[in-house]
C-alpha cells in the first residue's frame, strides 16, 4: 500500500494544473481504503521524507503548497488531528527527483523548481537591472510604488501580432528586497516567476542575486499574510505634506499654496529609483523641481508681499521684475515669521528647495551621456527626505497661525516614527 499511495500522490503533483497535493479524504477514496490506514501509511512515508503535508491552519488554501514545510514532527501531529479534508499530501523533492523526469523545464528555470516541489511563495532575488527591459519598453505597463509593483502588456500590444507572443509577460507583483549592504534588490515568489515565458525565465535567470537577501517586511506582511504595511514611504510623505499644507492655507484664510496635489494618484516617476542611471536621476530632479518650484502659486502671497518690483536701469528707464517662486517664498517666510528666538527660518525651508534648482540646471544646460551608478537611488532618497523636512517645517509654520491652532490636526503618522525609504 505505501508504494501504492506514493505513486498516487506523484500522478496527481505531475498532472494536476498548479503542482497541488491530494486531500488525505480523497486519498483514502481513491485507495478505497479506511482512513485511518491511509493516515498511517502517510505518517510512515513522511517519516521517510518521501511525502510532506500542508494544512488550512497554517497556509490557508492546502492545496497550494504556499509556504515552507513545517518541521516533520509538527507535520505528524496535525496529521492526527486536522480534518481530513483540509489536509493535503505532496511528494518531496528528493521522492520527485527519484522518479520523475524534469527535463522538459530545462528552459524554464523557475517553473522546474515547482515541479522539484518548492513552495509556491518561494522568494527569489534579482538585481535591480532585471527590470531595465520593462522600465524602458512604452509597450510594457510598468507600476512601481514604493516597495512594490507589476508589469503588463498595454492593451493594443497584448492583441498585436507584431508583438511576439514570447514577450507577452504579465508578472503579478514584484517587491523590493536587500543585500546586506542594503543595497536594493528585486523579489518575486517564484508563483509568479513561473508563469513567464521560457525566454523570459531564462532572462530574469540570469539576474538572481548570488548572495544573502532579505524581503522588506511590508511587502512580506502585505502578500503573505493580507496586512496592511507597517509603515509610510517618505514618496508618500512628501505629497501629503503639501496636501496638508493646502488644507492649512484654507484655514487661514489664503489660496492653496501649491497649485496641484495628488491625493489621488503619484505623478509618473515618483518613487524611489529602480534604474540606477544619471539620466534617471536628472528626469527625477527635474520632476522633484516641478512639483516644488513650479507648483506653487504666486496668488498665495497677494497682499502680504509685493508680487512684481521695479528696478531702475542706466538708462532712467524702470523695468518690472517678477521674483521667482522660491524667492517669493522666502520673502514672505522673511516677513511673517520667526522662531522662538527670533531668528529667520527662511534659509532652512529655502535651501533644499534651491538645491534641487540648481541640481535641475546642470542637465538643462549641458549634453551627459547616460552613466549606471549604483550610489544614485541612494542620492535620490536624501534629496527627497531633505525637500519633504523642508515641507514638514512649512506645515509646522502654518499650523502655528491663530486660526490653525485649535483647529488643525494632521495625519497621526506624519509627524510619527513609521516613514521610511524603502
Amino acid at each position: 500500500m505505501k508504494e501504492t499511495i506514493l505513486n498516487h500522490v506523484l500522478a496527481f503533483f505531475r498532472a494536476s494544473h498548479d503542482f497541488n497535493g491530494i486531500l488525505l479524504s480523497r486519498l483514502a477514496e481513491v485507495m478505497n481504503a479506511e482512513l485511518d490506514q491511509v493516515r498511517a501509511t502517510i505518517a510512515e512515508l513522511a517519516r521517510e521524507r518521501k511525502v510532506t503535508l500542508t494544512f488550512v491552519s497554517y497556509g490557508g488554501n492546502p492545496h497550494i503548497k504556499r509556504l515552507p514545510d513545517l518541521p516533520g514532527d509538527q507535520q505528524l501531529a496535525r496529521l492526527q488531528t486536522e480534518s481530513p479534508d483540509a489536509t493535503c499530501v505532496y511528494p518531496s523533492t528528493e521522492a520527485i527527483e527519484g522518479s520523475t523526469n524534469l527535463s522538459e523545464y530545462e528552459s524554464r528555470p523557475f517553473t522546474r523548481r515547482l515541479a522539484r516541489g518548492e513552495p509556491q511563495l518561494t522568494p527569489v532575488f534579482f538585481e535591480l537591472d532585471v527590470l531595465d527591459r520593462y522600465f524602458r519598453d512604452p509597450r510594457y505597463r510598468f507600476r512601481f510604488d514604493d516597495f512594490c509593483g507589476s508589469i503588463g502588456i498595454v492593451g493594443e500590444h497584448y492583441e498585436s501580432a507584431e508583438f511576439a507572443a514570447r514577450d507577452k509577460v504579465f508578472l503579478q507583483t514584484f517587491g523590493i528586497g536587500y543585500k546586506q549592504s542594503r543595497e536594493r534588490v528585486v523579489v518575486v515568489y517564484l508563483r509568479y516567476l513561473a508563469g513567464l515565458t521560457a525566454e523570459h525565465q531564462q532572462i530574469w535567470n540570469a539576474f538572481v542575486v548570488g548572495t544573502p537577501c532579505l524581503m522588506n517586511s511590508d511587502y512580506g506582511q502585505a502578500t503573505i499574510c493580507g496586512q496592511w504595511p507597517e509603515h509610510y514611504s517618505a514618496y508618500q510623505a512628501f505629497l501629503s505634506e503639501q496636501a496638508e499644507i493646502n488644507k492649512l492655507a484654507g484655514i487661514i484664510g489664503k489660496p492653496p499654496l501649491f497649485k496641484d496635489t495628488f491625493e489621488e494618484e503619484r505623478p509618473e516617476g515618483f518613487a524611489p529609483m529602480i534604474r540606477p542611471t544619471s539620466r534617471n536621476y536628472d528626469d527625477f530632479v527635474h520632476l522633484l523641481d516641478k512639483l516644488v518650484a513650479e507648483n506653487i502659486n504666486r496668488n498665495f502671497f497677494a497682499g502680504d508681499i509685493p508680487l512684481e518690483r521695479t528696478v531702475p536701469r542706466s538708462d532712467g528707464a524702470v523695468e518690472i521684475e517678477r521674483p521667482g517662486s522660491l524667492q517669493l517664498l522666502e520673502l514672505w517666510l522673511s516677513s511673517k515669521y520667526r522662531d522662538a528666538a527670533g531668528n529667520d527660518i527662511a534659509r532652512e525651508v529655502l535651501a533644499p528647495l534651491r538645491t534641487i534648482r540648481k541640481l535641475r540646471q546642470k542637465p538643462a544646460h549641458a549634453l551627459r551621456s547616460d552613466a549606471h551608478d549604483r550610489s544614485l537611488p541612494n542620492q535620490q532618497d536624501k534629496l527627497l527626505g531633505e525637500a519633504c523636512r523642508a515641507l514638514t517645517i512649512l506645515r509646522h509654520i502654518l499650523w502655528s497661525h491663530p486660526k490653525a491652532r485649535e483647529s488643525y490636526a494632521p495625519p497621526d503618522w506624519l509627524d510619527g516614527d513609521q516613514i521610511v525609504f524603502y
